[in-house]
């Protein structure tokens, strides 16, 4: 009797093992600007994205500086967001692209329900928080615009820097 109590506790626990194991084996969905507008925990970026307003000069920096063939974007975001403040980065940053007539095909968006999802750049990118904006050269992350604001800006002030002044600063690195 003792063995089959034995097997019993010893098969609950291979499969408590197994099913945690599935659950956090996650990977993050790669999506489109315009597949965001569709899926549930989004419905709110669309709305920000128009909300930003970008200064007009660094802009026009911006389109002087930046380069499609050596400058890549990928945004890792979480749906339903309520970070104070850290949740406009991301539609904030699409608006800059936007004016900046950056290609948003040129783009990588991936959402994700924790840090822990895996995703494409897990080898050269370690997540802190959702959502993290990181702007490659060359293939290689030279520069997270939201860890940045994110340092830079406490939640309950005046922003002392711009997203469109984080990206311009990561495009001349």
């Amino acid at each position: 009797m003792k063995y089959i109590y034995a097997l019993i506790i010893l098969a609950a626990m291979i499969f408590i093992s197994a099913c945690s194991e599935n659950s956090t084996n996650i990977t993050a969905e790669k999506v489109t600007v315009d597949q965001l507008a569709t899926i549930p925990g989004y419905t709110w970026f669309n709305h920000e994205i128009d909300k930003y307003e970008p200064l007009p000069s660094v802009i026009q920096e911006i389109k002087e500086t930046y380069n499609p063939s050596l400058h890549k974007f990928v945004v890792f975001m979480k749906p339903s967001c309520s970070c104070p403040g850290k949740h406009l980065q991301s539609p904030g940053f699409m608006k800059v692209l936007q004016e900046s007539d950056i290609d948003l095909n040129l783009v990588e968006f991936f959402t994700m329900s924790n840090l822990t999802n895996n995703h494409p750049y897990s080898e050269m990118i370690i997540l802190k928080e959702l959502p993290t904006i990181i702007v490659l050269k060359a293939t290689e992350p030279v520069y997270s615009v939201s860890d940045t604001l994110n340092s830079v800006n406490s939640p309950n002030s005046t922003p002392n820097l711009t997203i469109e002044n984080a990206l311009l600063n990561a495009l001349r690195k």
